[in-house]
């Protein structure tokens, strides 16, 4: 990969890129006038953009790149403030002061969510197994602002590990979270998902597994939690609870310990 930053960029940006490609072990290429495709076609490697308000990853030329937004969490919370329900708190019964561990981290967004029930006295920790994913996760926790009281508090204290969730729930201890999550990538496409776009060329497609189930089981003190597609057939096959959302493509589950 190599890493270069937006068009006419600052002397911070360039200094940021230089810092960004040593944590990667790449290199940096200055931008210049260069376009993105006239980049790839050069160097015939993924791009990493340092952009003045955030990273952007090109796997390919003309690819849509992938970078971190928080997605649906931002109204989530909001509606929440507001006393309202979230489906993925209904499912998980997370509580003030409760330990989340998010197998399929991606963008972050249900783990921003249970960040902000748990609150200052609880865990959040994030797997991801894509080193590049994994990593701008993390850098776009510590730097994105929204308009949300606490905001900083409550992304910054999601712990990203760049882990294959089934050697990381082998190595923990029995009941070492309160709830252990699963959002794998869905079996059958949802076409309104456009946002994700550019994180489907870099996502795990691993399935889930009857060892893993059992793993989390053994690790999970009150739920093991599934996102999936509502046609999926995860939830019966690994005997999950399935909430039932008439209006919704996606439905959450839970294992009850």
């Amino acid at each position: 990969m190599i890493v270069t930053t937006c068009l006419r960029p600052t002397s911070l940006l360039t200094k940021q890129a230089q810092e960004i490609a040593t944590d990667l072990e790449s290199k940096t290429v200055a931008r210049k006038e260069f376009s993105i495709e006239e980049l790839y076609n050069q160097w015939n490697e993924p791009i990493l953009v340092v952009g003045k308000k955030r990273l952007e990853w090109y796997e390919k030329a003309q690819s849509a790149p992938f970078f971190f937004h928080p997605n649906s969490s931002v109204f989530r919370i909001r509606r929440l403030l507001k006393g309202e329900h979230d489906p993925f708190c209904d499912a998980s019964l997370l509580l003030e002061g409760d330990s989340l561990l998010d197998c399929t981290l991606g963008m972050a967004s249900d783990s921003i969510v249970g960040s902000f029930i748990v609150g200052d006295s609880g865990v959040v920790v994030g797997l991801e197994k894509s080193p590049i994913i994994a990593y701008l996760t993390s850098k776009g926790l510590q730097t994105n602002q929204q308009n949300i009281s606490d905001w900083t508090k409550i992304t910054n204290r999601i712990t990203v590990e760049n882990f294959d969730y089934k050697s990381y729930l082998a190595n923990l201890a029995d009941n070492s979270f309160d709830v252990v999550y699963f959002d794998p990538m869905f079996e059958t496409n949802i076409e309104a998902s456009s946002g994700i776009a550019g994180l489907k060329l870099l996502a795990n497609y691993d399935d889930l597994t009857y060892e893993v189930i059992e793993q989390a089981k053994r690790v999970a003190r009150k739920r093991i939690v599934l996102k999936d597609h509502f046609k999926s057939e995860r939830f019966k096959k690994y005997g999950f609870t399935q909430l039932i959302r008439k209006t919704s493509e996606f439905h959450f589950g839970f294992i009850e310990k």
